[in-house]
């Protein structure tokens, strides 16, 4: 992984250095390996393989637009702040890079207080002429379409002169963008006031994810874009995002390996579309606002999981889970054949063979911190099983 991040590191300071002229002799001549790039068009002429779609299922999962609003000193007025963004895991680090490679703009930032690491493109140029045509091209859905919809409209009156925005229209799409938005209704007020404003602050609903016409998007259903838009690609950043590879360890030395997939209340027409890459049968599960796609039979996991993970790379941390899972899945796979179209439920695996899936995944995802009993509990367990 290092390895990776150190090539990475060389390849954005060689771009930053040589122009378009200079880096494509470089590639022609072999000092650079040309399977790392594509020849479409970018801020620094080259860009590494990243799937466009994949960028757009992570930002379904991982993504924001939003626009933040400051105080001029004297009090007396408002700035916007526009903002694109995705957050993962410090430890997925270089999947942002390997975004910031591909859009050649934008920033990385680390927060160690919560190990996260921030993509943030907050440039009105670069979010006009660069992050806008992405999007429009390679679209997210539901509430993250309601935001860039948004977006998009807060720019162009952001483009007028000072003087002549609608800053009143220009908060009120602020404020509606996301849901979860921390601003309360009286600092919005508030905020209202500073404009002049003494009216209340209506936010504009999010009809999109209602299913509902609006005048912010395309005629379509949001339930009809998610067809089309659910290219491998983006169920792959998807997964990436809001997915996780999972061992199941039970107490009677039962394994069951299992793909889980968090979908949004508002985006149940995945659930529909996922079917046609990963198999239909898949158990859907509430929990709290969201529901949580399931797949642990073994015939869906050779058949459909395998191979599209496969044919459609993942770019986090969670490829080395997957790596891990798919490792757990074949062990089982061909020690008990007689696992072919169930999820191995009652079957017993040799302690040899239980004993090495525990040494490779029980720790897998957080470190195993999530587990009820520690590895060696687990194992411990296992030796008075068998």
């Amino acid at each position: 992984m290092n390895k990776k991040k150190n090539i990475m590191i060389i390849i954005k300071k060689l771009i930053k250095i040589f122009s378009r002229q200079n880096f494509n002799i470089l590639l022609k001549n072999g000092y650079i390996d040309n399977k790392c790039f594509s020849t479409a068009p970018s801020k620094f002429g080259v860009i590494n393989n990243i799937d466009p779609y994949y960028i757009s299922g992570l930002t379904q999962a991982d993504g924001s637009f939003s626009c933040g609003t400051i105080v001029t000193s004297n009090g007396k007025n408002i700035s916007f702040k526009p903002k694109f963004e995705i957050v993962v895991d410090f430890d997925s680090k270089q999947v942002l890079e390997k975004i910031q490679l591909f859009f050649g703009c934008g920033t990385i930032t680390d927060r160690l207080n919560d190990h996260t690491s921030h993509f943030i493109v907050h440039n009105k140029e670069e979010l006009r002429s660069i992050i806008v045509p992405h999007f429009k091209k390679y679209p997210v859905f539901f509430n993250k379409l309601h935001a860039f919809n948004l977006l998009i409209k807060i720019l162009e009156l952001l483009a007028a002169n000072f003087k002549d925005r609608d800053n009143i229209s220009i908060l009120r799409m602020a404020v509606s963008m996301n849901a979860a938005s921390r601003r309360t209704e009286e600092q919005i007020q508030e905020l209202a006031k500073i404009l002049g404003y003494n009216k209340k602050i209506n936010k504009i609903p999010d009809t999109i994810s209602n299913e509902s016409s609006s005048t912010l998007t395309n005629s379509s259903t949001s339930k009809d874009i998610a067809k089309e838009g659910m290219t491998p690609g983006f169920l792959a950043g998807l997964i990436d995002g809001d997915g996780s590879f999972n061992i199941t360890f039970q107490k009677n030395g039962n394994i069951k390996p299992v793909l889980s997939i968090c979908i949004g209340s508002n985006a149940l027409p995945f659930r529909e579309s996922c079917k046609n890459y990963l198999g239909d049968s898949g158990a859907l599960y509430k929990s709290k606002s969201i529901f949580i796609l399931k797949i642990s039979k073994f015939n869906d996991i050779f058949n459909y999981v395998i191979p599209f993970m496969d044919s459609n790379p993942i770019h986090t941390e969670k490829k080395v889970h997957y790596d891990i899972w798919k490792e757990v899945c074949f062990i089982i796979k061909n020690e008990l054949s007689s696992l072919a179209g169930q999820s191995g439920t009652g079957n017993k695996l040799s302690k040899t063979s239980l004993l090495k899936i525990v040494d490779l995944a029980y720790n897998m995802n957080k470190s195993g911190k999530r587990r009820k009993l520690t590895k060696v509990e687990y194992i411990n367990l296992i030796n008075k099983i068998y």
